[in-house]
């Protein structure tokens, strides 16, 4: 009859970081810490799941842990259901300003895009 091996309690800094994965073999998450329930002597693995929420695992759900977590039921995990983020429209290309005439000599000034600024051949200055 073979001997049985002495079950040894696994500590917290182990699991911490752990993946977790379902018994299908799909990815839970990652051990974030252990949590117990005040009053209960209930533990639970504290996971962040792969989309970034935060489920709580009960102990009794884990079936084999080595250098993964392997639960006994799986854990249904979803995408978080934030709605799309929508693209800020694009700039619309600066347009020049009405045109204007030189208040000086009368003739019609040239925008210059680069200075947001009128100018006049004629007089050669800015408006």
């Amino acid at each position: 009859m073979p001997e049985e091996t002495e079950k040894k309690s696994i500590p917290r800094s182990k699991l911490v970081g752990m993946p977790v994965y379902n018994p299908d073999g799909f990815l839970v998450g990652n051990v974030q810490d252990l949590g117990v329930i005040p009053g209960q002597q209930n533990i639970t693995l504290i996971t962040k799941t792969k989309y970034g929420n935060t489920v709580e695992i009960p102990w009794g759900d884990v079936g084999q842990v080595g250098d993964i977590v392997i639960l006994t039921k799986a854990v249904k995990v979803e995408a978080p259901t934030t709605p799309v983020a929508a693209q800020p429209a694009a700039a619309a290309p600066p347009t020049a300003p009405a045109p204007m005439n030189c208040p000086k000599c009368g003739k019609p000034a040239t925008f210059i895009p680069q200075y947001q600024r009128y100018y006049c051949y004629s007089c050669k200055k800015y408006v």
